[in-house]
């Protein structure tokens, strides 16, 4: 009885480990295209120029939504996207997010902070790989990108 026990609870722990490191390994990558991205609109910014969208992220997408309202659910943003994305509420309204999508699938959910970075685009909240970014203007403290189909 004990070695069952015993045998269980080592289970119980190699998976939590498991899982933790997958978390830890995620939320690094996350963090990691986040941080990607943004070093490529200061680069934008500090040589003048301009990019095709697809060129400042690292991962292939075909098409990316920018959602402005932060406080929509999941159900609404998997209707917005056209894929299942699982993913929450930012909750405040400080945020916003650019979800990509390839071939059908979700990519990746760009998190960013309006106060930082502030998108103007041409009415139309859908990009697609050609879709061109230019810092138009900007602060220290806030970057406006104008996004052009």
């Amino acid at each position: 009885m004990k070695k069952n026990i015993l045998i269980l609870a080592v289970l119980v722990g190699l998976i939590s480990i498991g899982y933790l490191a997958f978390l830890l390994t995620t939320n690094e990558n996350t963090s990691n295209s986040t941080k990607i991205i943004e070093q490529n609109i200061v680069k934008l910014k500090n040589e003048n120029s301009t990019a095709k969208f697809a060129d400042i992220t690292p991962f292939v997408w075909d098409k990316a939504f920018i959602i402005k309202d932060p406080f929509l659910d999941e159900e609404a943003l998997d209707r917005i996207v056209g894929v299942k994305c699982n993913l929450d509420r930012l909750e405040t309204d400080i945020k916003r997010r650019i979800i990509f999508v390839n071939e059908g699938e979700f990519v990746f959910d760009y998190i960013y902070d309006i106060r930082e970075f502030m998108y103007k685009y041409d009415g139309t909240t859908e990009l697609t790989k050609n879709s061109s970014i230019i810092v138009e203007n900007g602060t220290n403290k806030i970057m406006v990108l104008r996004i052009e189909q």
